[in-house]
């Protein structure tokens, strides 16, 4: 009965840990992390008169993305948002020496 409630594809996490997700989800993270500073390295490597590139695409296994070179301050932004995830993640897995703690007032 349960299975009749979850959406397509929910059953694949069934029996999947909180832990066990967040790992994965840093690990992707990890990797989109890869891609996009690999495209801001090949956008800032060189001026578009200097044989500098126009356009990349980046793979993240799941999907393809093309950027241009006019979409370099949204890669800065998502690049942020992605270190933040990832800090965020690491800290929740106890990774660094750091735990996540929740404080429930006993009142």
């Amino acid at each position: 009965m349960l299975e009749s409630m979850l959406l397509p594809g929910a059953e694949n996490f069934l029996n999947k840990s909180s832990r066990d997700l967040w790992t994965e989800q840093l690990a992707n993270d990890r990797l989109i992390l890869s891609q996009v500073d690999a495209a801001i390295s090949a956008f800032t490597q060189y001026t578009l008169e200097e044989n500098g590139i126009s356009e990349y695409t980046i793979d993240t296994g799941q999907d393809r993305q093309t950027v241009k070179r006019d979409n370099l301050q949204s890669l800065y932004s998502w690049r942020t948002r992605l270190v933040s995830e990832i800090a965020q993640l690491e800290r929740s897995l106890g990774m660094n020496g750091c735990a996540a703690r929740r404080i429930v007032p006993g009142f």
